[in-house]
């Protein structure tokens, strides 16, 4: 969300490439979450959708329809991860409650969400 300055976009492909290396991999059957520990007071994140996706007008509908659900998350996500998540095929098809579970579940998993909030 706008105001929240816990969360930040990862933009140097430096980064995005250690993560892949290095971070913990969850994934379902419409993203793939990549997120390591970062040294920072915030978390930051960044959203790839490879042409197997689809031609660009399909990827850069399935990357909004993601950020809008880190948007959606961001006030629970818990600050000091870098996270990568990686949009598949079935994220343009999916009904969005449905991704919102999806998102949620995954997130949970990650350890990514706070409860008491």
């Amino acid at each position: 969300m706008p105001g929240n300055s816990d969360l930040a976009t990862l933009r140097s492909s430096q980064e995005i490439s250690a993560i892949r290396k290095e971070g913990r991999t969850f994934s379902n059957r419409y993203f793939v979450l990549v997120m390591r520990p970062n040294t920072l007071e915030m978390s930051r994140y960044a959203v790839i959708a490879s042409r197997s996706v689809g031609g660009a007008v399909e990827r850069n509908r399935c990357k909004r329809r993601i950020r809008s659900r880190v948007a959606k998350l961001a006030i629970r996500i818990i600050p000091g991860n870098d996270f990568l998540i990686i949009a598949r095929v079935a994220c343009l098809s999916v009904e969005p409650v449905l991704l919102d579970q999806a998102f949620e579940q995954v997130f949970a998993q990650a350890g990514l969400l706070s409860v008491n909030v």
